[in-house]
């Protein structure tokens, strides 16, 4: 056993203490176990031990860790009295410091890089979104590119720039990716073939555009550094004197070249512990190669097995393992005992579903004694309507719903749309109309109006020509409309406007949302959340200037006010997350941004499991992320059988992993029909009412 929790006390097996207590060797050691084995809270104690007990440098522990959850765990559980800099990220993390600090080295070798005074750029995921389909809307309007695909150019967009990350984390040529997809189809024609010769093109010119200016995404900084700096002998000795030991958690998750530079520094380490959950693997269709993994570092090093969960009982834990051998193997595993688990009779509609799980967890708090935050609801479609529904009853019994899966759009809090409806209406040359509503939403907050009022003004001003504007004092109706007490600030507002417009140059959109948020909508009444959010968007528009300002063709402060309009996601800060994660909430998440996370439940409700969406495809018109990853043969053909096996290992593994995050119970709900009105026909509630008959 690895560790089990009395009370707040951690109590240690022998065979736990020897790992955490071994001398500061060049030991090489995997802990292997189960969900809930207590793997991550050995890593933990292992570093303590090393730090506290052992003296080793904390700058000397290289801390890899999966995601910006863990990284918060460890935040708070590594503040330790004798620790300098706590060398803790994500594998991107690392690389994008690596290359800010040995940029020189990268200079000398890529010879793409046409600009060398300049230091480099990170793109985020939407960003370069943006641009590449900036990249396709010319080509698809004048040239008919992609003519034979029904997806919208976003969604290819989209498509492009996952399948150039997915080949850099599987060290695969951007070059090779069209063909790689093309062969692997089942049905080949001349079409399709046109269809990813394009792709490739576009995603050459992308990529040498961006290079060329230092600007880089996930997967152009992944090259650069695999085949830049680990092939400079200078930094591979400056990185083996830094790095002497390095912990790492959830390897079974790891890319394909974060497994490869795992494996480069092994030989060079004085130690090594990894975690692994030999029962997961649920990342594939993200990138991560659970075989690959297995392949290089299993028998790299001592293995720890850990046996048992200790986030669920003995009946979860039966339970969890005969549902995977009965997806997985086509077995009829029956358990025992059917304890924990209920399932609440189909419904017809899915709103009517929400409902009774909202519902249903009131009586849980208000009949059961369970606590919010120690309830789970698991959705594939944790979707604002979703949210609204369940939240909305709780909140009728003073109970708080936190979606951990949904990143709320830019424009989704009135605040920062305040901000952007004003970056509207001020900027008339780059034709963006603000909406009726969104006017509307911008007076209430500036004048607090009546929301009948302050619509009626909302319509005033976008009917005035050539431009939406703030209609003067004097015209008819404004002066009922704003109030008497209002006009002085209507007034300033109207000629701050009008004197911006005046202008002879635009300041950056960056600057713009500062100097709006400093000189129009601060005031004593702001929240905290308000700056928090402005902060936000400012940094936001701050990095897509630098970026997009590098191409010459481009308008940044335009093109950003798209992207907002296209529906790009905010950011969440570790502040917010944080208080996601340990707030007295309920908690709506979808099974991967849960298993993702530190969380685990008394309750965990499992909602529509008659949906399909519990088995998504991997094959897409652009992209196959079976197809493109390392241990894959070129020139083999992936079938729907393929597919069907993928999908089922896919199922049987993240409901798997959620039940052993289970502490108590499982509830399921289903509905006949989809949210589009459709027969819901998934798997996943055969399965589970078979094993209760």
């Amino acid at each position: 056993m690895a560790a089990r929790m009395e009370g707040f006390v951690i109590i240690f097996s022998k065979q736990a203490r020897s790992v955490i207590e071994a001398p500061g060797d060049r030991s090489k050691i995997i802990l292997r176990g189960p969900t809930g084995s207590g793997k991550s809270t050995i890593l933990l104690e292992r570093y303590k031990y090393m730090v506290e007990k052992l003296g080793i440098p904390s700058e000397k522990i290289l801390i890899l860790l999966l995601n910006r959850t863990q990284s918060l765990e460890w935040r708070t559980k590594t503040l330790l009295e004798r620790s300098g800099n706590i060398w803790r990220t994500s594998y991107y993390g690392f690389i994008q410091g690596e290359i800010r600090t040995f940029y020189p080295i990268i200079l000398k070798k890529c010879s793409e890089i046409a600009n060398k005074r300049i230091q480099p750029v990170f793109m985020t995921f939407e960003t370069a979104q943006y641009l590449v389909s900036k990249a396709i809307e010319p080509r698809r309007e004048a040239k008919g590119v992609f003519s034979g695909l029904t997806s919208f150019t976003d969604r290819i967009a989209i498509d492009l720039t996952s399948n150039l990350v997915k080949a850099a984390t599987s060290d695969i040529p951007y070059y090779e990716i069209g063909e790689r997809l093309y062969s692997a189809l089942e049905i080949k024609d001349d079409t399709r073939r046109r269809i990813f010769s394009e792709a490739d093109d576009i995603i050459s010119a992308y990529r040498e555009k961006c290079l060329k200016l230092g600007i880089l995404d996930f997967g152009m900084a992944v090259d650069l550094y695999n085949n830049c700096l680990l092939k400079d002998e200078g930094y591979r000795e400056h990185l083996f004197r830094r790095v002497e030991h390095i912990i790492v958690d959830n390897i079974e998750e790891c890319v394909p070249t974060e497994v490869d530079f795992i494996e480069f520094l092994l030989p060079h380490l004085k130690t090594c512990l990894l975690g692994y959950n030999h029962e997961c693997g649920y990342g594939e269709i993200f990138g991560s190669n659970h075989e690959y993994m297995k392949q290089k570092l299993l028998k790299a090093c001592r293995i720890v097995d850990l046996d048992g969960s200790y986030t669920c009982r003995e009946y979860m834990y039966e339970f969890s393992d005969m549902l995977f051998e009965n997806i997985r193997n086509s077995k009829d595993l029956k358990p025992k005992r059917k304890t924990g688990i209920e399932r609440e009779a189909p419904v017809e509609l899915r709103s009517e579903m929400l409902e009774n799980i909202g519902h249903r967890i009131c009586r849980l708090v208000s009949e059961e004694g369970y606590k919010p935050q120690e309830i789970a609801v698991i959705s594939t479609y944790a979707d604002p309507v979703t949210e609204y529904v369940i939240g909305r009853i709780l909140e009728k019994h003073g109970i708080q719903l936190k979606n951990l899966a949904r990143k709320s759009r830019i424009v989704d809090n009135p605040f920062s749309q305040s901000l952007i409806t004003l970056a509207h209406l001020c900027h008339p040359g780059y034709g963006i109309y603000p909406s009726r509503d969104d006017v509307k939403a911008l007076i209430r907050m500036l004048l607090k109006i009546d929301p009948v009022r302050s619509s009626i003004l909302a319509g005033e001003i976008c009917s005035q020509r050539p431009f939406a504007e703030l209609p003067d004092v004097e015209f008819p109706g404004v002066v009922e409309r704003i109030g008497y007490y209002n006009i002085e600030k209507y007034e300033y507002i109207r000629k701050w406007i009008r004197e911006y417009k005046e202008r002879e140059e635009p300041l950056p959109i960056n600057e713009f949302l500062q100097k709006v948020f400093l000189e129009i909508l601060i005031s004593e009444e702001i929240s905290d959340d308000d700056v928090l959010q402005a902060k936000k968007l400012i940094d936001s528009a701050q990095t897509f200037v630098d970026i997009v300002s590098r191409f010459k063709n481009m308008n940044p402060n335009k093109g950003f006010l798209d992207m907002i309009r296209g529906g790009i996601k905010a950011a969440e800060s570790i502040f917010e997350l944080e208080e996601t994660l340990e707030g007295e909430s309920v908690i709506l998440s979808t099974p991967i941004a849960y298993l993702s996370s530190t969380l685990k439940s008394k309750v965990i409700i499992l909602s529509g499991i008659s949906s399909e969406n519990w088995t998504p495809r991997s094959i897409k018109e652009l992209t196959n992320a079976h197809v493109l990853t390392k241990t894959w043969e070129v020139g083999k053909i992936y079938t729907e059988g393929m597919e069907e096996e993928h999908q089922k290992h896919y199922l049987a593994t993240i409901m798997r992993a959620l039940m052993k995050r289970c502490g108590d119970r499982i509830i399921t709900f289903e509905s006949n029909l989809s949210a589009n009105g459709y027969e819901n026909t998934g798997m996943l509630s055969e399965y589970i009412n078979e094993m209760l008959q």
